[in-house]
C-alpha cells in the first residue's frame, strides 16, 4: 500500500520548488533608466551572480525539509536506506525551523537586489530605478507557503511567531542598515515620506473610525434582531441592501445627499461635512462594516443555550444583567470575528477615499498610476495589504484567547 504524502508536506515542498523556479525563470528585477521606461527584466541568477545560486540552494533545502519531515512513504521500512536517513535527518529539525531556509532565501534575494540596485544607480542618472518583477512577487507566495506549512506543524505560539516574523524582522534590519536604499520602491517612498505619513493616518482614521462606529451601532442592532424576528427582517434587509451596492456607485450617490444636508444643517458644515472629502467615505465604510458586526451579534446571541439563560433568570438576574454578564461574554468571540471582518474590510475599502478627495493611501496609489510609476503604486498598496494582514492576525489571536477566558468567566 502506497502512503500518501501529507497535504502539509505538499504545500511546503511546493513553496520551496516555486521559490527555486522564481530564481531561474522570469524577471526578478528590472533595471530602468527612469520610472516610465519598462526596462529589461532579468532572472535572479543573471542579476545576482553567485548569490543567485545560494538562493536557489536555500529554496531547494526548504522543499526537501518539508517533504522529508512529513512525507510518510520516505520513512517506511521498505524504502531505500538513503530515504530513511534523509527523512530521519529532516524530522530532527524542529518544525518551526523548517521555514528558515526559505526565509534566508528571501532575505538573501532582497539584499542581493539592493546591492544590484546600488551598482546600477552608480552609473546612471538620479531618475534610474531598479524595480521588482513578477518572479519576486511569486517568491513572496513561495515564502508564504513554506512558512504556513512550517507553522501548521508547530506546537506552541512562540515558535510559530518566531517562524512567521523572521522574514519581516530581517527585512526591517536590511532597510535599517541602508542595504535597500537604491531599490525603486524605497526611493519612491523616500520622496513621498511626508505625504505617506499624512495619508497613512487618514487611512487608519477611516478604517478604525468606521469599525468603532459599526460596533457602537451594530451590536445593539444585533441584540434587537436576535430578540425580535420582525426587527431582524427590517434591519438585516436594509444592511443586505447596503452590501450589494458597489462602493464607487454608493459614494457617488452619497455625494449630493451629504452635500445637500451640509448646506442645510449648520452643525454639519461646522464639522467639515461636505459632498466631497471624508464624510461620504465614512458613511460608505460604516454601512459595509455594519453587516458583519450586526450579523455575528445576531447569530451569537441566538445560538446561546436556553439552559444558560434559564439559569440566569433562575438566579434572579434582570434582563439587562443577564445580557451584560452572561449573553455578551458568551457571544464575545463570535462578535469579535465580525469586528475582525469589518476592520479588514474597512482597511481595504478606504482606498475609495481617493476618488472623492478624501486622501488615504489610495491617493498615493492613484498618483503613482498617473505618473506611470509602479514603484509609487506599491508604496500605496503594500501598506494596505500589510495593515489588513496585521489586523486580521491580531484579532484572530484575540479571538482564540477570548474563546476560552470569556466563556469560562461567563459560566462561573
Amino acid at each position: 500500500m502506497i502512503e500518501k504524502t501529507p497535504a502539509n508536506a505538499v504545500i511546503g515542498a511546493g513553496g520551496g520548488l516555486l521559490g527555486a523556479i522564481t530564481t531561474v525563470a522570469g524577471g526578478f528585477v528590472a533595471f530602468r533608466p527612469n520610472r516610465i521606461v519598462d526596462g529589461d527584466p532579468v532572472t535572479a541568477l543573471q542579476a545576482f551572480g553567485s548569490a543567485g545560486w545560494v538562493i536557489l540552494a536555500l529554496w531547494l533545502v526548504a522543499a526537501a525539509l518539508a517533504l522529508g519531515a512529513e512525507g510518510g512513504s520516505a520513512a517506511a521500512p521498505g524504502s531505500p536506506a538513503w530515504k530513511r536517513i534523509f527523512s530521519a535527518a529532516a524530522r530532527a529539525v524542529p518544525a518551526w525551523a523548517r521555514s528558515l531556509p526559505a526565509s534566508a532565501a528571501f532575505l538573501v534575494s532582497l539584499a542581493a537586489a539592493g546591492n544590484a540596485a546600488a551598482v546600477y544607480a552608480a552609473g546612471q542618472s538620479p531618475a534610474a530605478r531598479t524595480s521588482f518583477g513578477i518572479s519576486f512577487y511569486l517568491s513572496l507566495l513561495a515564502l508564504f507557503l513554506v512558512v504556513h506549512s512550517a507553522t501548521a506543524a508547530t506546537r506552541g505560539w512562540l515558535p510559530r511567531v518566531a517562524a512567521s516574523w523572521v522574514p519581516l524582522v530581517g527585512t526591517i534590519l536590511l532597510a535599517t542598515f541602508g542595504l535597500l536604499d537604491q531599490l525603486g520602491i524605497v526611493r519612491e517612498f523616500a520622496l513621498a515620506r511626508s505625504t505617506f505619513v499624512r495619508e497613512l493616518v487618514r487611512h487608519l482614521s477611516y478604517a478604525l473610525g468606521a469599525t468603532v462606529a459599526a460596533v457602537v451601532i451594530g451590536v445593539p442592532l444585533g441584540i434587537v434582531s436576535a430578540r425580535r424576528r420582525r426587527a431582524e427582517a427590517l434591519i438585516m434587509g436594509a444592511l443586505n441592501l447596503g452590501q450589494v451596492l458597489p462602493a464607487l456607485a454608493f459614494v457617488g450617490l452619497l455625494m449630493p445627499v451629504v452635500g445637500g444636508l451640509s448646506n442645510r444643517i449648520g452643525i454639519l458644515k461646522s464639522m467639515g461635512v461636505s459632498g466631497i472629502g471624508w464624510a461620504p467615505v465614512f458613511v460608505v465604510l460604516l454601512v459595509y462594516a455594519l453587516y458583519p458586526v450586526t450579523r455575528n451579534t445576531l447569530v451569537a446571541i441566538r445560538q446561546l443555550e436556553a439552559s444558560l439563560l434559564d439559569a440566569a433568570r433562575g438566579m434572579g438576574m434582570s434582563r439587562l444583567r443577564s445580557l451584560t454578564e452572561v449573553e455578551l461574554p458568551l457571544a464575545f468571540p463570535v462578535v469579535l470575528a465580525g469586528i475582525r471582518v469589518a476592520l479588514v474590510q474597512s482597511t481595504a475599502g478606504a482606498v475609495i477615499a481617493a476618488f472623492v478627495g478624501g486622501g488615504g493611501l489610495g491617493a498615493i496609489m492613484f498618483f503613482g498610476l498617473e505618473q506611470t510609476s509602479m514603484d509609487l503604486v506599491l508604496v500605496g498598496v503594500l501598506p494596505i495589504v500589510a495593515l489588513a494582514l496585521l489586523f486580521d492576525a491580531a484579532l484572530r489571536t484575540v479571538e482564540r484567547l477570548a474563546g476560552g477566558s470569556w466563556v469560562a468567566g461567563a459560566r462561573t
